[in-house]
């Protein structure tokens, strides 16, 4: 009886051990950026892969991520935009998003006369506000030439009531 014991015991320090190293593993290889990103395809001739790696918030509910792709433009002061689309695709077989920012580098503008010179300025093309999660990484593919920035959002826990008229 005791050989019994003392070996199902063992067995049960071996096996928690065992699962111990496999939790820390899977968690070093969650944490892992280039191992998060092995499941999107590699950017296709003429883009480039551009990551958003959110850091953990407490209530990520609260929170919204705004994709912004552009480029910085030589333009005068009327308001420009680039004429684009900002698509989300689905990563087949793994339940992933990501995004695809198409554009042929075409602007439009207002058309107001100007009497100041030409400056540089970062002109965005389609924006997207998407939900915040830490987990996953936000990838966007773009062409080359053109940033991806990206500002969060996060709304306030009190909420307001709206009056009735």
């Amino acid at each position: 009886m005791k050989l019994i014991t003392k070996t199902t015991l063992a067995l049960f320090i071996m096996s928690t051990l065992f699962s111990f190293a496999a939790v820390t593993a899977s968690a070093q290889n969650n944490n892992n950026p280039e191992n998060e990103l092995k499941a999107f395809p590699a950017a296709k001739e003429g883009m480039v892969r551009h990551v958003i790696m959110l850091k953990k918030q407490k209530d990520e509910s609260l929170y919204q991520v705004e994709i912004i792709p552009g480029k910085v433009m030589n333009v005068d002061c009327n308001n420009h935009s680039l004429i684009s689309t900002l698509d989300q695709k689905d990563l087949e077989g793994w339940g992933y998003n990501y995004y695809e920012f198409n554009t042929k580098g075409l602007t439009r503008s207002t058309m107001m006369m100007c009497n100041k010179p030409n400056t540089d300025r970062f002109i965005t093309g389609e924006t997207k506000i998407i939900r915040y999660n830490s987990k996953l990484p936000i990838v966007v593919y773009a062409p080359e030439g053109y940033e991806i920035k990206y500002r969060i959002w996060k709304a306030d826990k009190k909420m307001k009531s709206a009056d009735q008229r």
